[in-house]
């Protein structure tokens, strides 16, 4: 288990992104099989249409194998949105770059939203910190996009790199800075990314619902393969039943596809991972 005690978190809360307080709960519980039924399956009997050959009982969908299907709507959603969702502690090692470092020790980590910047450090190819940046000088203002910055409070200029006031083994490893442009796995990064405490914003739980929704439906709509059409005659009376079959549930498909485009796109941009392409 990772101890945040000394851990640098963003400047407000990780979701409403920078808020101190609202009026309405923004978080909530990862979605489960009742809000799956309300939100998403409201009227849909998740009862397949075949039967149990041993018992002769239509096989129900247990909350137990929903819940499996919630995890991996949840993974899949990860994946679309470029987010992580589940807190997760990234161990890194990042280049010095001498036009980032210029630019207050800027900083674009690959994973998002950060929940805490842990510790940032100069760390050589054994592996051993030879000097620990304060976290106090890992400015978070725009780490739910996964940018961080140093700024140092109390500093030193000297030969274009920033040494801490009475530090004098820091000024070594930070002074020779100044003459180069770039050395690499210079900095080790150690951050954790996801919503903490298991709470996550009803715009996620949405996805992730609509996600697993999909798949129910498609677990369903197979077991209706064999219900297409059917007829019954009796001399010369006849009569003839004719059902989708399998796709039953095209329609709320479709629907669930379309809320899913539009919920991805959002959550991408709002965590600043949608990408963007035009021709001039």
């Amino acid at each position: 288990m990772a101890d945040y005690v000394n851990s640098k978190p963003p400047v407000g809360a990780v979701w409403p992104q920078q808020a101190l307080t609202s009026a309405v709960g923004e978080l909530e519980p990862v979605i489960g099989y009742d809000e799956i039924e309300t939100r998403h399956l409201f009227g849909l009997p998740l009862i397949s249409q075949m039967k149990n050959p041993f018992t002769g009982k239509p096989i129900v969908m247990t909350p137990e194998m929903v819940k499996d299907i919630i995890e991996g709507a949840l993974r899949q959603a990860e994946l679309d949105c470029r987010i992580n969702i589940s807190p997760i502690q990234w161990d890194e090692k990042h280049p010095f770059d001498r036009n980032h470092y210029e630019a207050y020790g800027y900083f674009k980590l690959p994973h998002r939203p950060i929940s805490s910047v842990d510790k940032i450090a100069v760390t050589p190819a054994n592996g051993q910190d030879v000097y620990q940046l304060p976290l106090e000088w890992m400015e978070m203002a725009n780490s739910f996009r996964g940018q961080i910055n140093i700024i140092p409070m109390t500093a030193a200029f000297i030969q274009g790199g920033y040494i801490p006031s009475g530090s004098t083994g820091a000024a070594f490893f930070l002074s020779i800075l100044g003459n180069r442009a770039w050395i690499p796995a210079y900095w080790k990064i150690t951050y954790t990314t996801g919503f903490p405490d298991g709470m996550v914003p009803r715009v996620i739980n949405e996805l992730i619902g609509t996600i697993a929704a999909q798949e129910i439906l498609s677990m369903l709509a197979v077991t209706y393969a064999r219900s297409q059409s059917h007829s019954l005659g009796l001399d010369s009376v006849s009569q003839s039943i004719s059902t989708p079959g399998p796709a039953i549930f095209q329609i709320r498909q479709q629907e669930l596809q379309v809320k899913r485009d539009k919920l991805t796109r959002k959550i991408r941009n709002l965590f600043g991972t949608g990408l963007f392409s035009s021709h001039v």
